[in-house]
């Protein structure tokens, strides 16, 4: 895959370019809206049609039943308002909307307006209320509903821009970018089924852009509906033949399938596109490390990060890229950086405290994964590797509880199994230990410690044939230099990031 030349220069967006997005670029498009509305009115005086400026569009139109008796004056007072807004004359604009409203309190295309400059100020709670009141004035004002959508993005409330976006799609099925937006925050929220809800709900009513066929393909494989993920892969590939994204989705579908053979023929073919994008780069990185190609998904996280520096999800990849090289002091660094970036990500926690354990950094490493635990409680691995520093610590019975906790959560983790059996012989409970340990070479036949715990124990029970066998399997397994599983049913190495 070719890779980017060099990173572009990235500058701190300040947070009044936030406030950018929520008012209409009104320099741009207010002479869109000025022929909309003479053609409009011109062709029918007394079907008034008011002004909604909002978001990044032009400005939209909407009956009003106010103000029939004087609407050309009403229309050029809206004009005047905008073309202020334009000009930057915001207290201007604001004296025309005050005039209009104290004739007509409750027009909703001056109070959209006045919405818009409070925005503009940074008066986010303000120019809420106006928009509110808008939208109160009439159901249907588009503009003023995807000026909600955009203030309660800024304002970190996506459950509000959820409604008022599903709000905007019922009055205007066809727009796609308000289909993309949603469809895109409702995965993003984990609402996943509201998602391909909502994306089926566009596909039936006309064809969905390579980008969104990806984008129903990536929530169905999240599913488990691989059949149904490979179909709108190849949909986006006929619409556009170099799709990258739909050709890694492909690979990913064949891994999911098994089908390491057809995986390894898309990941190929998809090395061969050029990629520019950060978020395709690290797909394509995720597809490399569930293929083995520990060196190739290296290499592409480096150049995703060059271009995104400020993504924790690249590190947390960057980080599972090095263990497996390996280079823990790499790793360690990788997982930090993404803890700078989002200090309470419990799965970063999770693989900083499983770096550090395996650096013998025992106190570091507890606090850590102590941290990760208490954030999520469902990560096998945190139970299994603070059962690891106990061990380490001498302390069995601490041990045992942990293993025990993670085996609540997986009950085919050989590790724990193993490692269950391991305290269970230190502990000179031998029967214990036995069935842990015999479970745990059940589940993972190549797992080298086990065999030579249960080695261990049978030369302890004076059965020296099983003590010889056991050790036999244990050096034939080194002679082999047998691989661990990657998952987590088997493997006491972290899972790379979905």
């Amino acid at each position: 895959m070719s890779q980017p030349d060099k990173a572009p220069t990235r500058r701190r967006t300040p947070r009044s370019c936030s406030y950018k997005k929520l008012v209409n670029n009104v320099q741009q498009n207010l002479s869109i809206s000025m022929q909309w509305l003479k053609r409009l009115c011109g062709s029918d005086p007394f079907a008034f049609r008011r002004i909604a400026i909002f978001t990044l569009l032009f400005a939209i139109l909407v009956t009003s039943s106010d103000a029939l008796a004087q609407p050309n004056d009403l229309l050029k007072q809206l004009e005047h308002a905008a073309a202020l807004i334009a000009d930057n004359r915001t207290a201007d604009a604001e004296k025309e909307l005050s005039s209009i409203l104290r004739v007509a309190p409750d027009e909703p295309a001056a109070l959209n307006l006045l919405g818009t400059i409070r925005a503009k100020q940074g008066r986010l709670r303000e120019a809420e209320r106006f928009f509110l009141r808008a939208v109160r004035g009439d159901n249907n004002y588009i503009g003023a509903r995807m000026n909600l959508a955009h203030l309660y993005t800024i304002l970190g409330q996506p459950k509000n821009t959820i409604a008022e976006l599903k709000k905007v799609l019922l009055l205007d099925p066809k727009n796609a970018e308000v289909l993309d937006r949603l469809a895109r925050l409702l995965l993003a929220q984990g609402e996943i089924d509201e998602g391909i809800k909502a994306l089926e709900q566009g596909e039936q009513t006309r064809p969905l852009s390579a980008m969104l066929l990806v984008l129903l393909g990536d929530a169905y494989l999240k599913k488990g509906n691989a059949a149904g993920a490979e179909a709108r892969y190849q949909l986006a590939l006929e619409q556009q033949h170099d799709h990258t994204d739909a050709v890694l989705g492909l690979a990913q579908v064949s891994q999911f399938n098994g089908d390491a053979n057809s995986a390894s023929v898309y990941l190929a073919r998809a090395r061969k596109m050029v990629a520019k994008s950060p978020g395709t780069l690290y797909r394509f990185a995720l597809v490399a490390l569930a293929a083995g190609l520990y060196e190739e998904a290296n290499g592409t996280l480096l150049a995703a990060i060059k271009l995104n520096p400020n993504d924790a999800a690249y590190f947390l990849a960057l980080g599972t890229t090095w263990i497996k090289k390996p280079d823990l002091v790499e790793a360690e660094q990788a997982f930090r950086r993404a803890l700078q970036l989002q200090p309470d990500n419990p799965t970063a926690q999770m693989y900083l405290g499983y770096t550090l354990l395996e650096q013998k950094k025992y106190p570091e490493a507890r606090e850590w994964l102590e941290k990760s635990l208490q954030q999520d409680k469902t990560v096998p691995e945190t139970f299994y590797y603070l059962g690891q520093i106990a061990q380490e610590q001498n302390d069995d019975e601490r041990a045992v509880g942990f293993f025990k906790q993670a085996l609540a959560l997986v009950s085919s983790y050989s590790a724990a199994h193993a490692a269950l059996g391991a305290s269970y012989l230190r502990s000179k409970n031998y029967p214990l230990a036995q069935q842990e340990l015999e479970l745990a070479v059940k589940l993972n036949p190549n797992d080298a410690k086990a065999h030579y715990s249960l080695a261990v124990l049978f030369a302890r029970l004076k059965n020296p044939k099983r003590a010889q066998e056991e050790m036999g399997i244990v050096e034939k397994l080194k002679a082999n230099g047998q691989p661990k599983q990657p998952d987590a049913a088997t493997s006491s190495d972290p899972k790379p990031p979905q």
